[in-house]
């Protein structure tokens, strides 16, 4: 899993649906959200007094914490006797391990991240938008619905949230215009996405090889996740299918344009990136058109790149295809603090969404904050972002555990071995895969709140 939440239906989680299964039996509460705590929350109440400690678990999100800092700090100044302790825990793994621990142990921190979703199925994690969202003066329809389903069970609002973000992350393409003009090439669309054959068409225009390594300028990059990035390329529409998906010809395709590239030199093997990531090769002019979350455009201003975005590359002809994600911040049942993690929680969903396009360069989770703050009214990068974010939708879900689809090995075998036909590691994949996904199929089914 990668920071920042790329790509987290990959994320490593047959321990955390075993111990959340162990964890199912009485719970305070039930399944019945916590009650508002008496002149809390809510957008017209009396400013609410809290005191106490106040818990806050996270994993590094690639910004030294700045954004959760700066909300910690601003939610302390409303209130001066709450003391909030934030506690940063190595990413993957040991995050989960270590809130399935409090879980069981029915301590849990005040407010964390819902990185695994096994929680909010199992009815550990505090519902918000039936009970709270009114309260706050908020609605579903607020947010942008590809970020805001990251806080959802299954990646469907309709299915309840359970944890809010104050950003909006995407993974989009960003391409050097110069470039473009220089091959004269038409730059790539704001609202449709490319092919991935249109992509490598493109790339294979703009390499320009040299002998010297340092000058050497690729079309593209090609990571070893772009062509499975959507989930429903991997499992199907309804997530429990990946024989004939993750095997299917549009996905063998993909990887045998992808490998080639590699392999003909048009994008940065594995070796090259060790010494300089595609942010730094792009900034340097030595990269046309590659992958960003958006944060790395800053150094590309400073480094007077002039540069578009466009929607993430397809492997299906006719679609157009924005993965989102936010931090998804949420509270547990068993909460020691209930009345002041749901009062943070109404910070983050209301105040923080301003607050956060003054820290990142990252719209704010909200689009009607977005639209209020004027964000990218003066700024026509972030004009166009939002633009291209209009084709972000929600992931197809998996439950956590599938750890199966090793996409690093295949691309290993078919660039440095120079294995040119995906279909056979595809097929052997894909029967790995289909068990592991029953697997976790399986035991996702018997969990309930």
């Amino acid at each position: 899993m990668q920071t920042r939440g790329n790509h987290v239906w990959l994320v490593s989680g047959l321990a955390t649906v075993a111990i959340v299964l162990a964890a199912c039996g009485q719970r305070p509460g039930g399944s019945t959200a916590t009650p508002i705590p008496a002149g809390s929350s809510g957008a017209s109440s009396a400013p609410v007094e809290l005191s106490g400690t106040l818990s806050v678990w996270t994993y590094p999100q690639g910004d030294s914490e700045k954004p959760i800092k700066a909300s910690i700090q601003a939610f302390k100044a409303l209130h001066p006797k709450l003391d909030i302790k934030l506690v940063v825990i190595p990413e993957g793994d040991p995050y989960f391990q270590k809130i399935n621990t409090s879980l069981q142990a029915k301590n849990p921190p005040d407010i964390a991240i819902i990185e695994d979703r096994s929680w909010m199925k199992a009815g550990k994690v505090v519902r918000l938008d039936q009970q709270y969202f009114p309260k706050w003066g908020v609605t579903v329809d607020d947010f942008n619905p590809g970020g805001l389903a990251r806080g959802t069970p299954t990646g469907n609002v309709k299915d309840g949230i359970y944890g809010i973000g104050d950003f909006l992350g995407g993974n989009i393409l960003v391409y050097n215009k110069k470039m473009f003009a220089d091959a004269g090439l038409t730059p790539p669309p704001a609202d449709r996405s490319l092919t991935i054959q249109e992509y490598a068409d493109i790339c294979r225009k703009l390499t320009k090889p040299d002998a010297n390594p340092n000058k050497y300028v690729y079309g593209c990059s090609m990571p070893e996740w772009a062509p499975p990035i959507q989930a429903k390329d991997v499992f199907g529409p309804d997530g429990r299918h990946a024989t004939g998906n993750l095997n299917s010809p549009e996905m063998v395709n993909a990887f045998n344009i992808a490998s080639a590239l590699i392999r003909d030199k048009q994008a940065p093997s594995g070796s090259v990136l060790e010494a300089a990531a595609e942010s730094d090769l792009f900034a340097s002019g030595r990269l046309g058109i590659t992958w960003t979350d958006f944060t790395e455009t800053p150094k590309y201003k400073q480094n007077k790149i002039d540069f578009g975005l466009a929607p993430f590359f397809v492997i299906h002809s006719g679609e157009s295809f924005v993965d989102t994600w936010t931090a998804a911040w949420g509270t547990f049942k068993d909460s020691k603090h209930p009345d002041a993690a749901i009062e943070f929680l109404h910070y983050m969903a209301t105040e923080a969404q301003k607050q956060r396009p003054t820290i990142s360069p990252d719209p704010p989770l909200s689009q009607k904050v977005a639209e209020q703050v004027g964000y990218g009214k003066d700024d026509p990068v972030k004009a166009e972002y939002l633009q291209v974010l209009k084709a972000a939708k929600p992931q197809v879900f998996v439950p956590p555990g599938v750890e199966a689809a090793d996409w690093a090995e295949l691309m290993r075998q078919m660039t440095v071995e120079k294995k040119t036909d995906a279909k056979p590691l595809l097929d052997a994949m894909a029967d790995k895969v289909q068990k592991q996904l029953d697997q976790v199929w399986q035991r996702w089914d018997k969990l309930s709140g």
